[in-house]
């Protein structure tokens, strides 16, 4: 059965959210530590805030009742993404809102999971207005609401994003075929997944590939896995905003590099 949601996790303000992590950060009670990580466009760690790819700056603040509130900054200091994860006073369960925000302040995107309960929500905003609403139950069940639609409806995939057409399983085949195996990888240990970033635009055409996570593993992955990414020939569904239209977004696909022992 799906937990709710408390109701504190509503929508507030970029000034509010930065006024509360400031106090979190000086406060000796209620904050116990913070890290400092640089990140880029697709909100992976970059080697450090001098890195060409470097767009974001990230701050994270743990507190003593193992909450946590992490605030996203571009490099100048517009907030584009907080992240609090916090307990359900009722049931203990981890609860995490994510909520996204425009150049202006403006929300523009929130999701919202709870570990007791199996569904996640979405919820689509402009100019501080819903706009749009999703309920995932599973990775191929979706329950979707557009302001300019009628009705709710059910779908396979969640189409504010981008995904593979039909589904991911030529892609699947694809990596499992074309993968080479990494001698040098399993004899040094380096194990882990890449996540290949494509840009879908509003067509449906891939213009561009890239690692999302590339200063996550050594190169002989990311560079193994690009060259699978980069010769992957797919079909594509392009992202559609609130008011029905195709939209340029990015879609993230994992290649796994696990070796047996």
């Amino acid at each position: 059965m799906q937990v709710p949601f408390r109701n504190s996790f509503m929508p507030i303000s970029k000034s509010i959210l930065w006024v509360w992590f400031i106090q979190l950060i000086l406060s000796n009670v209620y904050c116990q530590g913070f890290d400092v990580t640089h990140l880029n466009r697709h909100f992976y760690p970059t080697l450090s805030i001098s890195d060409p790819n470097t767009v974001y700056s990230q701050i994270k603040s743990y507190n003593e009742d193992g909450t946590s509130f992490t605030q996203i900054s571009d490099l100048q200091n517009r907030v584009i993404k907080t992240i609090q994860e916090g307990k359900n006073v009722d049931n203990g369960s981890t609860e995490i809102v994510i909520s996204f925000f425009d150049t202006d302040g403006n929300l523009i995107k929130r999701s919202e999971e709870n570990s007791e309960s199996s569904k996640k929500l979405l919820f689509y905003y402009e100019n501080g207005v819903q706009v749009g609403h999703v309920e995932v139950s599973g990775d191929h069940d979706f329950e979707i609401w557009r302001k300019s639609g009628a009705n709710r409806y059910s779908s396979n995939r969640n189409d504010f994003e981008p995904s593979l057409f039909p589904n991911d399983k030529d892609w699947k085949k694809f990596v499992l075929k074309e993968k080479r195996f990494l001698a040098e990888a399993q004899k040094q240990g380096m194990e882990g997944t890449v996540i290949l970033a494509f840009l879908i635009d509003k067509n449906g055409q891939r213009i561009r590939t890239e690692v999302a996570n590339l200063n996550e593993l050594p190169s002989i992955l990311t560079e193994e896995a690009l060259r699978i990414g980069e010769l992957f020939v797919g079909n594509y569904n392009p992202a559609i905003n609130h008011q029905g239209e195709t939209v340029e977004a990015w879609l993230y696909l994992p290649v796994g590099f696990f070796f047996y022992k």
